[in-house]
């Protein structure tokens, strides 16, 4: 049987689906039997590690060697975390979650007779925010392959959400917006939803807003008032154990708020305990700023709808995701500020069980693929590019076969641009700026162009020093900004100053960065995919997974 997974991997809860017998996206639970998973690891000794509910008990007890929030740390630069003076990266980290996820899904699927015992499942596809750069999917791409994984693809959280809730397949032409706030990321996307085909309009959203952000509202007021009962100098939070304690009191307490309309609520310190009764009212006005963020986020994200063709008035459903999204506050805001109904359903589940449908998608059609170039004697590749060239006519004819079966057929998911990319020259005032080949939301996969000049007579080769911003200028000057990654053109024979070199960026339809230059003299040219400056090589990431392979997840 022919099965892949689609995770959702989260920044405090993960989750894993798959497509069962019935053709229905199904959650498979842990080993505790619970549906979700909490990202935390508890680094228990060089080669145990614990993944799950059990590390995040240990946060109250050993606080020092595990670790949270991991996703924040994707794709940036201080991705490292040190324990008992050894650095795990968070793609590392990361790994080890998806370990565990897949891990306890095969078990449950052999329990289940499914799978037979020795059998697991290693396909996969791997949720992100929208929001996320390439940097940040570079990284996550890495996590499932150091976690042993045959990784298809990577798709948005929001469209995976959108692909959920039934939205496709009904024959039903409607334009959705998704909500997504989750524990540490928050995205908007607007998308227009025909049948199979799900056209993303323009995306928005912070990967550095989300639950965790309410949490930390909540301590600071504790704090504060533990200060105005014991004296400015007594911090609770100083404490890692305490602080660590708070984090899981705090998040109990939010979502009993989401129930009840008031909650007790204490922190104990040195100098003393702390409680009060929590209103709910007081919760919002505690954390009205974080949700004003998500405010003025989604309004920008309209005003690009609406640029687009899609004003609000032309938004059929407003669909909440994430478990933040669960606040009474978020649906009180949407109706009173404009004026909709948001739906919630299944906020935790959505977005691995959209994978899921994607997943077995995806490979069912690159299955289907195989066994036509095998039809053909060619190879795969070849007759990828062949496809490409007939306008995707391989699509069209796996849609007419898939849709008997299934009713559905190969989805169609034209996605955009969340950030924008950019290559570093000299620009007319002989200053380094970055010229900007892609802008954000254009739709994907987005190829841009342009042609630079070599700087100096006899030079050698250059540098591709690619950069990514928000920015929807042409060009911005370069200083403070630094590139995400750089692909070098060596000249097979020394160039004249002036001479034209054709510089292009592709985004596929994941969203992960390909590079190509040449120059125009001696026609050296450079075909790469994308590289990470901080990247692993593939030495140390072959050595990272003989080293993970060596680790037992609990």
């Amino acid at each position: 049987m022919s099965l892949v997974f689609g995770i959702d991997l989260g920044t405090t809860y993960s989750c894993i689906a798959y497509i069962d017998a019935y053709g229905k996206p199904e959650v498979l639970k842990n080993s505790d039997g619970e549906l979700t998973t909490p990202s935390v690891v508890m680094i228990e000794s060089g080669d145990t590690v614990v993944v799950g509910a059990e590390a995040k008990r240990s946060l109250e007890i050993d606080a020092e060697r595990t670790i949270q929030f991991v996703k924040r740390k994707m794709g940036k630069d201080d991705d490292k975390f040190l324990i008992d003076g050894r650095e795990y990266s968070a793609p590392e980290l990361s790994s080890l979650i998806l370990k565990k996820l897949v891990k306890d899904a095969n078990e449950d699927l052999r329990q289940a007779g499914v799978i037979k015992e020795g059998e697991e499942v290693k396909d996969v596809v791997i949720t992100c925010p929208a929001y996320f750069g390439i940097r940040e999917r570079e990284a996550t791409k890495l996590a499932g392959e150091m976690a042993g994984l045959n990784v298809l693809n990577i798709i948005n959280e929001p469209t995976a959400a959108a692909i959920s809730y039934g939205a496709t397949g009904d024959g039903k032409n409607e334009t959705v917006l998704v909500y997504d706030l989750g524990g540490g990321t928050f995205d908007i996307t607007v998308m227009n939803i025909n049948g199979n085909e799900i056209s993303v309009i323009c995306t928005g959203g912070d990967d550095t807003l989300g639950g965790k952000n309410w949490d930390e509202a909540l301590i600071d007021y504790l704090v504060q008032k533990y200060q105005e009962k014991y004296g400015e100098d007594e911090d609770p939070t100083e404490d890692e154990d305490t602080l660590a304690a708070l984090y899981g009191q705090v998040e109990v307490w939010k979502k009993a708020l989401t129930a009840r309309k008031t909650v007790n609520i204490a922190v104990n310190g040195s100098a003393g305990r702390h409680k009060e009764t929590l209103a709910r009212e007081q919760f919002d006005d505690i954390t009205k700023n974080l949700l004003n963020r998500t405010k003025n986020l989604l309004d920008g994200v309209l005003r690009t709808s609406a640029e687009a063709g899609y004003p609000l008035e032309k938004i059929d459903k407003v669909l909440l995701v994430g478990g933040s999204s669960r606040m009474p506050q978020v649906a009180k805001m949407i109706e009173e500020d404009y004026h909709v109904t948001p739906m919630l359903q299944d906020p935790d589940e959505a977005v691995a069980k959209g994978a899921a449908i994607f997943a077995a998608n995806e490979k069912a059609f690159k299955d289907f693929v195989l066994s036509e170039a095998q039809k053909v004697g060619k190879t795969v590749e070849e007759l990828t590019e062949e496809n490409l060239a007939d306008g995707g006519k391989l699509e069209e004819k796996f849609a007419k076969l898939s849709a008997g079966a299934t009713g559905a057929g190969k989805l169609a998911i034209r996605n955009v641009l969340s950030r924008s990319y950019g290559v570093i020259a000299i620009d007319d005032d002989d200053k380094e700026a970055v010229f900007n080949l892609l802008k954000c939301n254009m739709p994907l996969p987005a190829k841009g162009t342009k042609t630079f000049g070599t700087y100096v007579d006899a030079q050698e080769c250059v540098d591709v020093q690619i950069c990514e911003s928000r920015s929807m200028e042409d060009s911005y000057l370069a200083e403070g900004h630094e590139p995400v990654a750089e692909a070098r053109l060596t000249f097979q024979a020394n160039v004249p100053k002036g001479t034209p070199v054709v510089i292009a960026l592709t985004l596929d339809g994941s969203g992960l960065l390909h590079v190509s230059a040449e120059e125009m003299y001696g026609h050296s040219k450079l075909e790469a995919e994308f590289r990470l400056t901080d990247q692993m090589s593939e030495e140390e990431k072959r050595k990272a997974m003989t080293r993970l392979k060596g680790v037992s997840v609990e």
